[in-house]
């Protein structure tokens, strides 16, 4: 019974690093992608010399929006599917089912 259990809660412990190191991978990258956007929109913003530079960073910046959005509905598409997986992975750890690994797929 105790091997049993310390053999589950290995599982468990492995199965939850390997999704926080998932989630953290995301959330890095989401947050890098959003940053450089900003970034550019700044640079964009602080070049702006006279009106027809105006209304030249306004109009990039409806298309950006547009960008934005598509990429903030892929987004959440990703967490999602992690969070569907993440449940399966944390049940078949409780379970004892072997993992799902990219070295087992």
């Amino acid at each position: 019974m105790n091997s049993d259990m310390l053999e589950k809660a290995t599982r468990l412990n492995q199965t939850l690093f390997e999704q926080f190191s998932k989630a953290a991978e995301m959330q890095m990258n989401a947050f890098r992608r959003y940053a450089d956007v900003a970034m550019e929109q700044a640079r964009e913003v602080a070049e702006v010399r006279d009106l027809e530079g105006l209304k030249t960073v306004t109009s990039k910046q409806a298309e950006t929006l547009k960008s934005m959005s598509e990429q903030f509905t892929q987004d959440w598409k990703e967490w999602q599917d992690y969070m569907t997986e993440a449940r399966k992975e944390m049940q078949k750890a409780v379970s004892g089912e072997p993992s799902e690994t990219p070295e087992t797929k």
